[in-house]
């Protein structure tokens, strides 16, 4: 497969490949460019092991194209790449770099991408830890960017607040590695702001009978994937996202959605992580507990959850520790993290 990418102001194709810097890059192009239909990438391991699945290249370039008209990027001039090349968002990057033509800025991934950042920047991609980041230690360099999209973690109430005094237009997305990337987004600021993710052009949403969502792909060759997101279908084109159907804890026959109580909490914890979770209860079947990455306790934190949670939904352990564990992909590891505190 022949293929032209303009990374940092530099052309590059098949035959000066080797004179790409980052070895990562220069691999997955490596790869791009052969024969093979398919490409081997790693699933994040956020729910359980990772693992190796296969995307077909003309997967990947029907999903970049979807990108390109959802977002307007036809004349995008510049996008910025501060994700690892080794997972899917990394990938993707360069993917619609090639496809849709833009200058790929590219930077050494960091929790603040935009430090030495002096030029503008049509479409970027990070987390929301790299976001807070910026905002925390060169708010002004977010504006930079025209338009950025937030996703590998969900956007808690607190930086979304944050987001509503930048100009950069910001969307938090959803999808996964088997999606290739995002197939909805929520717009966060500015006008058309939205309490629901919106599925991008011709993708359709239903839902099976665990109220899991089933996304309708019909620019990819599955056509149809089930997932173990709980949702609330608004219609076929936006939900609401609750939980996944992994994390769902059955307490006293009650069903509790842990993502569904942290997005009520989030402004009690302010900078600091934190996930609800269960452990094994010889009366309860499970009980709800929560972790904290914090050294010291939380003043009132107690009585301040009890204003915003109904009493079965009140942890009965809090676990404070130093450090979560993460993923290779920095997101929380919430089976791992538990495991630590309860032994």
């Amino acid at each position: 497969m022949k293929w032209s990418i303009q990374i940092n102001g530099k052309h590059y194709n098949n035959e000066n490949l080797s004179s790409i810097d980052d070895s990562e890059i220069r691999n997955f192009l490596k790869k791009w460019g052969n024969n093979e239909l398919s490409i081997s990438v790693n699933t994040s391991g956020s729910t359980g092991k990772p693992k190796l699945i296969n995307l077909l290249k003309s997967d990947m370039v029907a999903s970049a194209k979807l990108t390109g008209e959802y977002f307007k990027l036809a004349n995008a001039k510049k996008a910025l790449l501060c994700l690892p090349v080794k997972y899917i968002a990394g990938k993707m990057m360069l993917v619609r770099a090639m496809v849709l033509g833009f200058d790929l800025i590219s930077v050494k991934p960091s929790s603040n991408p935009m430090i030495d950042c002096v030029q503008s920047i049509n479409f970027a991609a990070m987390t929301p830890m790299q976001v807070n980041t910026v905002l925390q230690q060169s708010p002004d360099k977010l504006n930079l960017i025209e338009q950025l999209i937030i996703g590998g973690a969900k956007v808690d109430s607190a930086l979304a607040s944050k987001l509503q005094e930048v100009k950069t237009h910001c969307f938090s997305t959803y999808g996964m590695t088997e999606s290739i990337t995002h197939v909805a987004a929520q717009k966060l600021n500015g006008k058309n702001k939205s309490k629901y993710f919106e599925a991008l052009p011709n993708i359709s949403f239903q839902c099976n009978k665990d109220d899991c969502l089933i996304v309708k792909t019909p620019h990819l060759s599955a056509s149809m994937i089930t997932t173990n997101d709980i949702v609330k279908i608004i219609d076929s084109q936006s939900f609401d996202l609750i939980g996944r159907m992994d994390n769902v804890i059955n307490s006293g026959g009650i069903k509790i959605h842990p993502e569904a109580l942290e997005i009520r909490v989030s402004n009690l914890f302010h900078n600091t992580r934190f996930f609800f979770s269960s452990l094994p209860d010889e009366l309860l079947g499970e009980r709800l507990v929560l972790v904290i990455e914090s050294k010291n306790s939380i003043s009132n934190l107690d009585s301040n959850l009890k204003k915003k949670l109904d009493s079965f939904e009140i942890p009965k352990t809090i676990f404070y520790t130093d450090s979560f564990l993460e993923t290779k992909t920095k997101k929380i590891d919430r089976i791992r993290t538990l495991k630590k505190q309860n032994k």
